[in-house]
């Protein structure tokens, strides 16, 4: 099962490239005076233009999920990810979440990185016995 833990190392690495690549923010909605009426997303301090035409609700979630919250997003799930390894034959986990039944060991890999790597089900490679 290590090859979850590759799975969702290669899924992060390949969301911080995006993240990367993309024009740094902070990003912010404008014209959103009517919420009924298309609007833009901005980044400023530059006050370069992202997408316009947008839907309020389009243009609100692409304005709060910018490069900067997705690297932190990702940083956070790789610290939580180094969290939990597997140890004895390979097939418990040591981690210092309580995601397991008390006074039982926590099967690998745990509920917590089958969690972290929920979001990416509909991307190549992924296995359905992961699911948690």
């Amino acid at each position: 099962m290590d090859d979850l833990v590759q799975f969702l190392r290669a899924r992060l690495d390949e969301d911080e490239a995006l993240a990367r690549e993309a024009p740094a923010g902070p990003w912010h909605i404008g014209n959103a005076v009517d919420p009924t009426q298309p609007c833009s997303v901005h980044m400023f301090p530059s006050v370069r233009l992202v997408a316009d035409g947008l839907n309020w609700l389009v243009a609100e979630h692409i304005a709060r999920h910018d490069p900067a919250r997705v690297l932190r997003e990702i940083d956070a799930k790789r610290k939580i990810a180094e969290q939990h390894r597997p140890v004895g034959y390979g097939d418990v986990c040591l981690s210092y979440c309580h995601t397991r039944t008390p006074s039982q060991p926590q099967t690998w890999p745990c509920l917590t990185l089958r969690l972290l790597a929920l979001p990416f089900t509909d991307r190549p490679g992924y296995r359905e016995e992961w699911r948690p």
